[in-house]
């Protein structure tokens, strides 16, 4: 198999690979070790026309399929020599400028490998021109690598918030009336239509709550929406909230029937998080925050209480500061008491079964972040990111309890998101050219 994967790639076709690319981990220069450079994901290299067509062949072929040309031809000398699973993994490989001329019938194994590829991305916002950006940072050195302008669909930028992220697809909303899915790799993105549920006669509505998610079962992406109405000029009232859920598939909203008796959201930035199936956010409930999470299948809410006892000590009667984020594929929190916050003293803790008080378990206390820095989320080696008031971004190292990088930024109001690659398109999507 390695010789014909080799003859695939640089035997035939007139593209060796040692001349576009060296491995510098391996520091080889013998083609025959490429193989093990490429399987160990220590290099990544665009693949030609010609390999794209045989292997896109080489995949119909298999399937029953019939073409004719040189392509198709190859596809056909080394059908039963290529299973079909080691195309699609060689394919998963390859980044995504390289299998937009395919039809995307493996997004699920791209995404599968291109996950555990990730970068921060940044947002920040330039108040002084009034334009929001996103800056790329690099997992592996903390630095910036990239700046991407967000697609317009607000009139003030300013007021963009992220949402949330799922399978490679950013979710943002300016908190009154616009949400803008984007997939970057891509270059597509979409502005969801207004949702057409009017607010109660002399009140206005403000977007507490809106998060993207995808819905495994009918392989479906949904956007749940909570709006909250408001009576009063100044000590303004909330009277009642409406949820819509709005179908990617169908590109409709719908109204949603679910007894919600919340009194108050946090949804923005760190305070909302999707993962494993359910969004999750901060709701208030007969006075108590709760975290509140919402079945992307089932389409239903639960509740989860937050535990007792936080940073050990008897704090049922104060207020924390609470902030959700993913941490290793579950969902996390970090919770703060504000008696602390100028020693910076947090409790990690994950949750295990969503409903369940006593299924947090804690994982540890940091005892001295650095004093008036705010939590940004939890990077994939347990560093925390964090921002202080002069817009720089921090990485904080647990376990040895010292800051591993520092960055400053132009902007203000920023936001954290974990960025992987993906090839999910959006029906009547708009291109956005970088």
């Amino acid at each position: 198999m390695t010789s014909l994967f080799l003859n695939l790639i640089v035997g035939t076709i007139n593209n060796p690979i040692e001349c576009q690319t060296t491995c510098k981990r391996c520091c080889l220069s013998n083609v025959s070790y490429h193989l093990r450079c490429i399987k160990s994901n220590h290099i990544s290299f665009p693949i030609p026309s010609k390999v794209l067509h045989i292997l896109k062949s080489l995949v119909y072929t298999r399937r029953g399929g019939h073409r004719q040309g040189r392509s198709s031809m190859a596809a056909a000398a080394i059908t039963h020599s290529l299973p079909e699973d080691i195309v699609v993994d060689i394919l998963a490989r390859l980044p995504v400028k390289s299998l937009k001329r395919f039809s995307p019938q493996f997004i699920t194994a791209h995404y599968s490998f291109s996950k555990n590829k990730t970068c921060l991305l940044m947002k920040q916002v330039n108040f002084s021109q009034r334009k929001a950006m996103v800056s790329f940072i690099s997992n592996q050195t903390l630095d910036v690598v990239a700046n991407l302008d967000i697609p317009s669909f607000t009139d003030d930028p300013i007021h963009i918030h992220i949402l949330g992220h799922c399978n490679g697809i950013i979710c943002l909303c300016d908190c009154f009336s616009g949400i803008l899915l984007w997939n970057i790799a891509t270059k597509e993105f979409k502005i969801l239509p207004m949702c057409p549920f009017e607010c109660p006669p002399s009140s206005e509505n403000t977007i507490d709550v809106a998060g993207l998610g995808y819905d495994s079962k009918r392989d479906e992406y949904k956007v749940i929406r909570i709006d909250t109405f408001w009576e009063g000029d100044f000590d303004r009232v909330p009277r009642g909230n409406r949820v819509a859920l709005y179908n990617l598939t169908t590109d409709s909203w719908r109204k949603f029937n679910d007894n919600l008796t919340a009194e108050f959201f946090n949804c923005h930035g760190i305070d909302q998080v999707y993962s494993n199936g359910f969004y999750h956010c901060l709701a208030v409930v007969d006075s108590e925050e709760l975290l509140l999470s919402f079945d992307m299948s089932n389409e239903v809410f639960v509740t989860t209480p937050f535990p007792d006892g936080r940073l050990g000590k008897s704090c049922r009667t104060t207020r924390y500061l609470t902030y959700l984020m993913e941490i290793n594929g579950s969902l996390g929190v970090l919770l703060c008491h504000d008696y602390y916050v100028r020693y910076g003293c947090y409790d990690v803790w994950v949750l295990g079964e969503l409903g369940l008080k006593n299924s947090w378990t804690k994982l540890f206390t940091i005892e001295s972040f650095p004093p008036a820095t705010i939590p940004l989320g939890v990077g994939r080696d347990g560093e925390i990111f964090l921002v202080n008031q002069e817009s720089k971004f921090l990485a904080w190292h647990h376990r040895d309890n010292k800051e591993i990088k520092t960055l400053q930024f132009e902007g203000t109001a920023l936001e954290l998101a974990l960025y992987a690659e993906s090839l999910v398109s959006f029906r009547g999507g708009t291109a956005f050219n970088h």
